[in-house]
């Protein structure tokens, strides 16, 4: 980015619920300051976020589906969809423009929109944080407030 100027990039499935703290260090950060877009795609992480078992197209490792099991216990609790809050988080950002949920069936699309209109509750992300699910660093909806 210091010899070519984009408008924007394609980030797939690394700025993520369950994968986003290596992005925060720099790429995030770098494209907020020179006002890139990120367009996220796979917010899912492969489909662990959307009920699959899958994290970075292979079968989840056991620490991966212990952080998605406690982040699915405060779903309950908030009665939110899991799909919701990770689609949220990934435009939660400033640097985020866009996100590409990747239906993997027409009836997945209906889902990621009602995920979207899903009002995820301040008291949530306040939660993740101190259940420390997410880094310190990322920006939370509830930031934005």
């Amino acid at each position: 980015m210091t010899q070519v100027r984009p408008d924007a990039f394609l980030l797939a499935g690394r700025y993520t619920l369950l994968d986003h703290a290596r992005a925060l260090q720099r790429l995030m950060t770098a494209c907020e300051a020179k006002q890139i877009d990120i367009v996220v795609g796979g917010p899912y992480s492969s489909g662990v976020l959307a009920g699959g078992n899958h994290f970075e197209y292979a079968p989840a490792p056991p620490q991966i589906l212990a952080k998605v099991q406690k982040i699915k216990v405060l779903c309950v609790k908030f009665a939110i969809p899991i799909k919701a809050a990770a689609l949220h988080f990934s435009l939660a950002h400033p640097a985020s423009a866009a996100v590409i949920p990747g239906a993997s069936k027409l009836e997945r699309i209906a889902e990621d929109q009602t995920a979207w209109k899903t009002l995820v509750p301040d008291e949530f992300w306040h939660e993740l944080r101190a259940q420390e699910l997410v880094s310190p660093e990322a920006p939370l909806p509830v930031d934005h407030k």
